[in-house]
């Protein structure tokens, strides 16, 4: 099905089965951010289907009694709000982040399990998140979150900022980011500097992609 958004006019193909029958719903655009709805209520039951579809591609929202708030934490956010995602299953090391992310004006939502960092990234783009390399009992050579990460498309990932938690690496090792696909790591050990930490790294990062951002405004395509 070929969606149009009436605020700046980007088209959008999204599969059938991603669409609740039956039922008005919405997405954002993933372009403008704008809530573009929709009513399935009267569609005909062949609707034309794109031949190709980017998973991830958007932010869908369901509407109805199928509303769970708690997968959707931002729903009301102010659009100039920045946000955040932790994933770490340390009581102590959680509690810290949030005081710091706090001062620093995020709004943070804190994932339980990998399956629930998933469900939460399905409805919002997070500009922050922050991943223990054994979140939710992973293999830190193998954590499903981080390899979904790594596989987001560079227009998505290059947005988030992306700090992984660890106790193999040391703090700010560009090498070992690198090969994690990560903005930066952190050792837990120094979890207690974890707020000049971020503050060097964002700057860094905000730094590295400013020429390509003022580039991208000129151009028409941010």
């Amino acid at each position: 099905m070929e969606i149009i958004c009436n605020n700046c006019n980007s088209k959008l193909s999204v599969a059938d089965d991603k669409l609740p029958e039956g039922k008005a719903a919405s997405i954002r655009c993933p372009k403008c951010k704008n809530k573009i709805s929709i009513d399935l209520r009267n569609r005909p039951e062949n609707g034309n289907v794109a031949d190709s579809v980017k998973p991830n591609s958007f932010n869908f929202d369901e509407g109805g009694d199928d509303y769970d708030a708690s997968e959707k934490p931002f729903d009301f956010l102010e659009e100039e709000g920045k946000t955040a995602l932790i994933c770490e299953n340390a009581p102590e090391i959680i509690k810290q982040i949030n005081i710091v992310l706090g001062i620093m004006d995020y709004s943070v939502a804190t994932a339980e399990t990998v399956r629930d960092a998933l469900k939460k990234m399905k409805y919002h783009s997070y500009d922050m998140m922050l991943i223990n390399e054994t979140f939710d009992g992973s293999d830190p050579d193998a954590n499903g979150l981080l390899v979904y990460v790594e596989r987001l498309s560079m227009d998505v990932r290059r947005n988030i900022f992306v700090g992984l938690l660890t106790q193999r690496f040391p703090t700010m090792d560009n090498m070992a980011a690198f090969l994690k696909s990560v903005n930066i790591t952190i050792n837990v050990k120094d979890i207690d500097s974890i707020d000049r930490i971020l503050s060097r790294g964002i700057n860094e990062y905000e730094l590295f992609y400013a020429t390509f951002r003022d580039s991208a405004k000129k151009l028409g395509t941010a």
